[in-house]
C-alpha cells in the first residue's frame, strides 16, 4: 500500500505502532471520535467512532473491543481502536508520521490531547489542529486558565460565523471546510458533537457577548 505518512530511515522498532493498512487507516481515513454523545455519553471508557460514510461504531477501551465486523470476527486490533487510542493520547503517533497527511478531525471532539511520539520512546502532548490556532492573547477570544478544552477550541481555531436568520440561526465555516449551523436559541449544532454543547456553539455565544455578530434578533450589535 502506498502511504505518505512514513519516512525512510525512520520507521518504528520497539514501543511504535506497526506499520500496516490498518495503522495507516486509523491515521489518515476520515473519522470522528467522539468521547460524550449517544452511547458513549457519561461513560469514560466508551467512544462513539463516526466514518466517512456514516457508519458508526461503539469502541470500549475498557474491554479492547469495537462492534465492527472487522473487530468483531477477526483476530485483529480495527482501524476504530487504533484511531481512538491515537486520539486520545493513549498510544502516541510514530514520530515518522508527517502531521499533513493526519485526518483533520483528529481529537476535535474529545477531552483530550493526541501525543507525538520522540526520541526516547515516550510521548509529547500536541495540540490539536495547530495549523489552525490563531491563539490570541487579548480580547474575547483570549484563552483563560479556567476555560475546559472545547472552550479553548472554540476560541482558538479558525472559525467563522455568519448571521444565517431569526431567531438565532448562524452558519459556522470551521478550518476543516466544512459548514455547521448553529441555533443559538435552541441551542443545536448540526456537527455531531452537539449534546456536549460544541466548539461551534460556544463560538457562537461568545462572539455574540463580544458584539463581533448580529444579535439572535438580527439587530447589529451597537444597534
Amino acid at each position: 500500500m502506498s502511504s505518505n505518512i512514513d519516512t525512510p530511515g525512520e520507521r518504528a522498532t520497539t514501543d511504535e505502532a506497526e506499520i500496516d493498512d490498518r495503522t495507516v487507516a486509523a491515521l489518515t481515513d476520515v473519522m470522528t471520535v467522539l468521547d460524550s454523545i449517544g452511547r458513549a455519553a457519561d461513560a469514560p471508557e466508551l467512544y462513539l467512532v463516526v466514518s466517512s460514510s456514516g457508519s458508526a461504531y461503539l469502541v470500549d477501551t475498557a474491554e479492547g473491543r469495537c462492534e465492527c465486523p472487522d473487530d468483531t470476527h477477526r483476530p485483529v486490533e480495527c482501524k476504530h481502536r487504533r484511531r481512538v487510542a491515537f486520539a486520545i493520547g493513549e498510544r502516541p503517533i510514530p514520530k515518522w508520521v508527517d502531521p499533513v497527511a493526519l485526518d483533520d478531525q483528529f481529537g476535535l471532539h474529545v477531552d483530550a490531547d493526541p501525543r507525538r511520539a520522540v526520541a526516547d520512546g515516550g510521548g509529547v502532548r500536541i495540540s490539536v489542529d495547530e495549523s489552525n490556532v490563531t491563539g490570541p492573547t487579548s480580547g474575547p477570544l483570549a484563552v483563560e486558565a479556567d476555560d475546559d478544552p472545547r472552550t479553548e477550541r472554540a476560541k482558538q481555531e479558525d472559525i467563522d460565523v455568519s448571521f444565517l436568520a431569526k431567531p438565532g440561526r448562524y452558519e459556522v465555516y470551521s478550518a476543516s471546510g466544512r459548514v455547521y449551523e448553529v441555533d443559538i436559541v435552541e441551542k443545536t449544532c448540526s456537527c455531531p458533537d452537539d449534546v456536549a454543547r460544541c466548539k461551534h456553539l460556544r463560538r457562537v455565544d461568545i462572539e455574540i457577548r463580544a458584539g463581533m455578530i448580529p444579535r439572535p434578533d438580527g439587530r447589529l450589535p451597537d444597534a
